[in-house]
C-alpha cells in the first residue's frame, strides 16, 4: 500500500483546527524533477542570500526551524552540519532512498539554483522528531507545490538521522506534469511504483 504523512494542529481548546494529509505519490518524476525545474527557472535571477545568525539548536523542531527559517539555503555547508553521517533521507518524488550525508549533500546541491523558494508553514514543537508543512514557489509556474516533512534527530548529538519529504502528487495539482508537457510532451508521463521496490518500508 501507499505510505503518507498527516499533520494535525489543535487550537487552545484541544479541538482540531488544521489538517494536512498527503499520501505517497503514485507517479514519481525522480531525476526529471531537477531537469524540469532547471528548465522552467532558467531565466531566474539569483537573489541575495539572507543573513542569519549561526546557532546550534539540538531539538528536532529547533533544527528544522533554523534550517528553513534562518539559513534558508544560504549555505550548504551550514545545512550539512546538522546531518548525521548515517542519515536516511526519503523524498517521495524519488524511488531511491538517500543513504549517508554524502548523498544528501549532492541532493541539496542539485536543487540549489535560483527560481525556487521554499516556505516553511506550520511546525510542531517536537524534541527528537518533528513534523512541518511547507510550500514551494517556482518561478515560471502557476500555483505552488505543498508538502509535509518529518525530521528525526539523534537525542544525544542533535543531528538529523531520518528525513521523510512528502510532496503533493504530481497529478493534483499537476505542476510537474504540466511543466513537463509544456517543455516536451514525452516528459509528462511518469512511471508507477514497481511492486516490491521499497525494501525497509521507510
Amino acid at each position: 500500500g501507499l505510505r503518507g504523512t498527516t499533520f494535525v494542529e489543535l487550537d487552545g481548546d484541544g479541538a482540531i483546527s488544521f489538517v494536512r494529509e498527503i499520501p505517497e505519490p503514485i507517479f514519481k518524476p525522480g531525476d526529471l524533477t531537477v531537469k524540469l525545474l532547471e528548465a522552467v527557472t532558467k531565466d531566474a535571477v539569483a537573489k541575495e542570500k539572507p543573513p542569519y545568525e549561526k546557532r546550534t539548536p539540538t531539538t528536532a523542531s529547533g533544527v528544522a526551524e533554523y534550517l528553513f527559517r534562518a539559513v534558508q539555503g544560504s549555505s550548504v555547508d551550514e545545512s550539512m552540519r546538522f546531518f548525521d553521517e548515517t542519515v536516511i533521507y526519503r523524498d517521495f518524488n524519488f524511488d531511491k532512498v538517500l543513504e549517508g550525508s554524502a548523498e544528501v549533500r549532492k541532493f541539496i546541491e542539485d536543487f540549489s539554483f535560483p527560481g525556487i523558494t521554499f516556505n516553511m508553514q506550520r511546525i510542531d514543537d517536537g524534541v527528537t522528531s518533528t513534523c512541518f508543512t511547507w510550500e514551494v514557489l517556482i518561478e515560471g509556474a502557476e500555483g505552488t507545490v505543498k508538502g509535509i516533512s518529518i525530521y528525526e534527530v539523534d537525542p544525544e548529538t542533535g543531528r538529523i538521522v531520518y528525513v521523510r519529504d512528502v510532496p503533493e502528487s504530481s497529478i493534483k495539482p499537476p505542476p510537474l506534469g504540466s511543466l513537463a508537457r509544456s517543455l516536451n510532451p514525452g516528459l509528462g508521463v511518469f512511471g508507477g511504483i514497481a511492486v516490491g521496490s521499497r525494501p525497509g518500508g521507510k
